[in-house]
């Protein structure tokens, strides 16, 4: 169960840190001095670090899981829902990392497995929109649930520190150049022309300055 509004402010301060660092290996009186309050003030809100650790996972549960409402507005062209949900996409393989996940299956299985499970309700949610767009002759015919398992696997390693350092990119043209890959695969040759993909390159760079 989320808590209440007032500790989001705490999570969104140690979000940036559990992407990089090990929560299980960071003491309390750490992670009070990331949220910028004192330890007392950090029981008030939370009774121990595994309540933190649970906390946060539940907010990256209720961000994975609000993929559905991104293509729900009918007014929205199907290529710029697809583009929206790109963006999610990559912010939850960013913050969702993979040391962050394999902290979680190491020391916290059971949130291991609760963000492992919402993984597999959002691409179930998400079917219907895909099916939709191939019902449609916008999108070419595919499977969904594999195009969007792409997602995880390739931007997982696209997001990896060598991974550009491997391949001599950019991680702002890695990410660009993958999702162009990805809308080739989807689009229908009739509507690639119409997509403005500024929308995604300014939603890259808007996302890359915020890390």
């Amino acid at each position: 169960m989320r808590k209440p509004g007032s500790v989001d402010q705490y999570i969104e301060r140690i979000k940036p840190v559990v992407r990089k660092t090990r929560f299980s290996q960071l003491k309390i009186d750490e992670v009070a001095k990331v949220m910028d309050i004192s330890k007392a003030t950090l029981y008030k809100y939370f009774s121990s670090g595994e309540d933190i650790i649970s906390t946060i996972v539940d907010h990256y549960t209720d961000y994975m899981l609000q993929a559905d409402t991104l293509v729900q507005e009918d007014s929205v062209p199907y290529p710029e829902r697809f583009q929206r949900l790109y963006g999610h996409s990559l912010r939850c393989v960013i913050y969702g990392s993979n040391l962050f996940m394999q902290d979680l299956q190491e020391n916290y299985p059971p949130l291991y497995d609760k963000l492992a499970a919402a993984q597999q309700v959002r691409n179930k949610n998400l079917t219907p929109f895909y099916e939709s767009g191939m019902e449609k002759k916008i999108f070419n015919p595919m499977n969904p649930i594999l195009f969007m398992i792409q997602d995880e696997a390739v931007l997982r390693s696209i997001v990896e520190p060598l991974f550009c350092v491997q391949y001599d990119l950019t991680l702002k043209q890695a990410l660009l150049d993958f999702y162009t890959l990805k809308k080739f695969q989807l689009l229908t040759p009739e509507h690639l022309q119409a997509v403005d993909d500024s929308i995604i390159e300014n939603e890259i760079v808007q996302l890359l300055q915020s890390l």
